[in-house]
């Protein structure tokens, strides 16, 4: 018998995996992001289908083979990505008619094969465990048993039939796709052909000449049920293997997660949402200095053990952060401020820092005891008042003159000129006499000139006195133009007595 037409499918069922497979291929190499390798897993399929007889009795119809249902089941284990071993039983009935001879043939079969089994996917893109779509081929050698008997196609007369079961060695090729559902269970589409070894008339009771080897097929689909890959969290690692089966983690971690992503399981992670170090058990330490973050005072600046991680620049050992002089070494009753005088008051604090003083002076001594601190005391030894700048109280004098000018005029009348020699004198005698020197003007004309006409008059008796030796510091000028009249402006003797300059002391 020509067996040319279970070849045929075969070739047409290989390039369609081929193309479909082709086609899946960026698509699987894409998704394929969980990076789990490949662990070896055993698996039961029961199936059902259907099964066709080719041979001499049906070699001219090659497509009305009268399909019968047929059953079937596998054990198989997977022994990596690409291959595997499996085992398969099938029982169907085997059917066909041959009107141009008037025959029908029926067939009571089972077989049992070896196959291996190769995962076309996985030979081309890398191993992804949840690919939806898989397809596979398989061959091997298995072992058939069948009883066969011929009749006539119109009156069903036997015409040929076997005593007894006969056995037979045949070759399984096929294909299929395993259609993934979840770790533990796919549907598998499948289609093989059986060929069967030792002659022709072995399966049909006939004889068809040179090429007459019989073959049969089997179209199934299946549930396939691995065993031991049951994924709880569904992170890819089985529950045998996943030391946190409940919850998602990561196949380098044993299943377990890792929030911080530091590549400590967060189980065993002390800081499992911030990423850390292991020799830290999974807490940061940010500026390295060998203390946690969560214990270290000062996180983001390397410190010392002792002082909880904060740095000390000026290694008084108070930490920078409580150092009110960080580049200075100090002392802790003063906030790591340095005190050179030992007196208690910080140098930053003291405004007499190599001086031994006191805290109401800011740091300066009162060597008299007056209250006033020597650098401001200009009788630092003897005790003095503040209004005296230290020094001992002197008593205010009393004292006032006035001088007279002509009309119009900021030249001193000359007989005045002896009272303005008087005051130098006093001034002279008296070195903490101050002096106010203040200009008046009558009432004739305008206002604005006799205001200017009294400033005049009080700049003439300053600059006199000032020739004199008096120093200006010492007088007070104001000037007032007509205000305050001493007299009335009325008469001549009224308007000559407002004609002057005042001079008094300042109390």
């Amino acid at each position: 018998m020509n067996n040319s037409h279970g070849i045929s499918r075969l070739s047409i069922i290989a390039l369609i995996i081929i193309v479909l497979q082709c086609l899946s291929l960026e698509t699987y190499a894409i998704n394929d992001s969980t990076n789990i390798p490949f662990k070896g897993y055993l698996y039961l399929q029961p199936n059902i289908g259907i099964s066709q007889y080719f041979g001499d009795l049906n070699k001219y119809n090659a497509w009305n083979q009268h399909p019968k249902f047929a059953y079937g089941a596998v054990l198989g284990y997977q022994l990596g990505p690409v291959f595997g071993l499996r085992g398969q039983f099938v029982k169907a009935n085997l059917y066909s008619e041959r009107s141009n001879q008037n025959k029908k043939f029926s067939s009571d079969l089972w077989d049992g094969a070896l196959n291996l089994t190769i995962n076309i996917n996985d030979m081309f893109a890398k191993y992804n465990q949840k690919r939806f779509l898989n397809f596979y081929i398989f061959t091997g050698a298995g072992l058939t048993s069948f009883k066969s008997k011929v009749e006539d196609l119109t009156t069903g007369a036997l015409i040929d039939q076997h005593s007894e079961r006969q056995k037979s060695f045949f070759l399984p090729v096929g294909g299929g796709a395993s259609f993934r559902l979840s770790n533990t269970f796919s549907v598998n589409l499948e289609y093989g052909d059986h060929i069967i070894f030792g002659g022709g008339t072995k399966l049909d009771l006939t004889d068809g000449g040179e090429k007459n080897n019989d073959h049969y097929s089997y179209a199934s689909a299946g549930l396939q049920i691995n065993f031991g890959v049951k994924d709880t969290d569904g992170d890819g690692v089985w529950d045998k293997d996943d030391l946190c089966p409940e919850t998602f983690g990561k196949y380098n971690l044993a299943g377990c997660p890792d929030k911080d992503n530091d590549g400590i399981a967060d189980k065993d992670d002390a800081c499992p949402d911030v990423a850390g170090k292991p020799e830290f058990k999974g807490c940061p330490d940010t500026d390295g200095d060998g203390i946690i973050d969560s214990q270290d005072a000062c996180p983001n600046a390397a410190g010392k053990q002792d002082l909880n991680g904060c740095p000390d620049r000026d290694n008084d050992g108070i930490a920078d952060k409580d150092d009110k002089c960080p580049d200075a070494a100090g002392i802790k009753e003063l906030a790591g401020c340095p005190d050179r005088d030992g007196d208690g008051i910080a140098d930053n604090d003291d405004a007499c820092p190599d001086v031994k003083g006191l805290a109401q002076f800011k740091g300066c001594p009162d060597t008299d005891g007056d209250g006033i601190a020597d650098k401001d005391d200009k009788c630092p030894d003897v005790f003095g008042v503040a209004s005296n700048f230290g020094c001992p109280e002197i008593k205010k004098i009393e004292y006032f003159k006035i001088v007279y000018f002509n009309f119009d005029k900021t030249v001193l009348v000359t007989k005045f000129i002896k009272d303005l020699d008087e005051v130098v004198a006093v001034m002279q005698k008296y070195s903490d006499l101050n002096l106010s020197i203040e200009g008046y003007a009558d009432s004739q004309g305008p206002s604005a000139y006799n205001l200017k006409l009294s400033e005049k008059r009080a700049d003439y008796v300053i600059n006199y006195l000032a020739k004199k030796g008096i120093n200006k510091e010492r007088l007070v000028k104001s000037f007032f133009g007509e205000k305050n009249p001493a007299a009335t402006n009325r008469t001549l003797e009224g308007r000559a007595k407002n004609r002057r300059v005042e001079i008094r002391s300042i109390k």
